[in-house]
């Protein structure tokens, strides 16, 4: 793996506000292993040269497979954590709101131990001025139940229960009063979700910075690729897992003889069950891999000629820009930051109808082939660890003059 690039910034500008390396927080709620947990990685990357840095979180902090799974070398000497404290009942819950809260309250707790705060996923109250990073809209009820309906069941109806629990984990997070839109940094992740955050919340973002993208691939060539589709991400709901084994069945039953791997871990829970079932009938092209990571994940991705995403409106879609960057083409809907990603309408789709027409159109005609390639490579550098680090350092060292300023504003008033 090649050593990771410094940041392209200044000393003197990180050390602007304090003497001595300036100390920073990057928290995340739950340290998984999506597509907003990468910003937490690269982030410790681009500032550990320079900065003091901790993490914090609730849960999931597990360094070597971290590393692992998003391309990082961050050494345990490089970086603390400190894991906000969740009652017991509730840490292994699906309890997201009262976690949630218990990660929000521990947040306003510590701020004023840092000199720069950063919310790696969406917006965090920390009492004090911060930088955030929005990576999807779980935070926005409206627009959330808007994108992506809730699950059915009890838990989730809009009932007294409900609206209880939800005023509960809100008095819980203990929140501060501030309007974290108006006074702190925003970054999103998307120009979709940028003109989201305009549209729905009256936010003008202060900068567009697209997440790190794991670029580890060996290069296969074409002709040595599996004609076969390539899915990875969580199997949950809202990615419509169904709709890509549909699409890719009727193709198939135009005469194309294409296999199907799908990556990402099968839950035992009622979507899981209906995923295992339809894998479980198209078994002769369906190939399940489970959760993949590192090398195998690495294999998989650039052994296929193409990808597959279904899910809607995504902030971004760092899925489909791993693919993108592993050298395949990928299909999406024609919605959301991934639509950005592929930025070609012979890719994007509005329904299955027009993806299996879509899918057809690319398998059976090697110049558009070529074409989309050409055209991918040309996108996938956009999404580039080296630019994450530059666009994102040169935010938060935005972010640290302007709290020097506001320190020296504060000394020479009490002077």
């Amino acid at each position: 793996m090649t050593a990771t690039p410094s940041l392209v910034i200044t000393k003197d500008e990180f050390q602007a506000k304090l003497p001595g390396r300036p100390k920073v927080v990057i928290g995340h709620p739950m340290m998984g292993r999506g597509g907003s947990e990468s910003n937490v990685m690269w982030l410790i990357e681009a500032l550990k040269r320079d900065c003091d840095v901790t993490v914090l979180t609730t849960k999931g902090w597990d360094l070597a497979a971290l590393n692992e799974f998003y391309g990082t070398q961050v050494r345990e000497d490089e970086v603390k954590v400190r894991i906000a404290p969740v009652p017991l009942l509730v840490r292994n819950l699906t309890a997201s709101a009262l976690r949630g809260a218990c990660y929000q309250r521990f947040a306003f707790q510590i701020a004023r131990e840092y000199d720069v705060r950063i919310s790696a996923y969406n917006p965090t109250d920390w009492g004090l001025p911060a930088v955030h990073f929005i990576a999807d809209f779980n935070w926005h009820r409206t627009l959330r139940e808007q994108l992506h309906p809730p699950t059915p069941g009890f838990i989730y109806r809009d009932s007294v229960f409900r609206k209880a629990y939800l005023r509960i984990a809100t008095s819980y997070g203990k929140p501060s009063g501030r309007d974290v839109f108006r006074d702190d940094v925003v970054i999103a992740n998307s120009r979709w979700t940028r003109d989201r955050m305009r549209e729905y919340c009256g936010v003008k973002c202060a900068a567009l910075v697209y997440p790190s993208v794991w670029t580890e691939f060996p290069e296969v060539p074409w002709e040595e690729k599996e004609q076969a589709f390539a899915m990875i991400g969580r199997i949950a709901p809202e990615k419509r897992v169904e709709r890509a084994i549909a699409i890719l069945d009727a193709v198939r039953r135009r005469g194309h003889a294409l296999q199907f791997h799908l990556c990402g871990q099968i839950r035992d829970d009622v979507y899981g069950q209906r995923i295992a079932r339809l894998c479980g009938e198209h078994a002769d092209w369906i190939i399940v891999e489970g959760q993949v990571t590192g090398k195998r994940k690495a294999r998989i991705l650039a052994g296929c000629r193409f990808g597959i995403q279904t899910c809607e409106a995504e902030a971004f879609g760092i899925s489909v820009a791993e693919i993108v960057k592993a050298g395949a083409i990928v299909f999406a809907p024609n919605n959301g930051g991934q639509a950005e990603i592929l930025d070609v309408p012979d890719l994007l789709f509005a329904d299955e109808a027009e993806a299996v027409e879509k899918v057809q159109a690319v398998l059976e005609g090697p110049e558009l082939q070529a074409s989309m390639r050409t055209h991918l490579a040309k996108r996938a550098e956009a999404f580039s660890a080296q630019r994450f680090m530059r666009e994102a350092g040169a935010c938060i060292a935005d972010a640290l003059m302007v709290g020097r300023e506001a320190y020296r504003a504060s000394t020479a008033q009490h002077s």
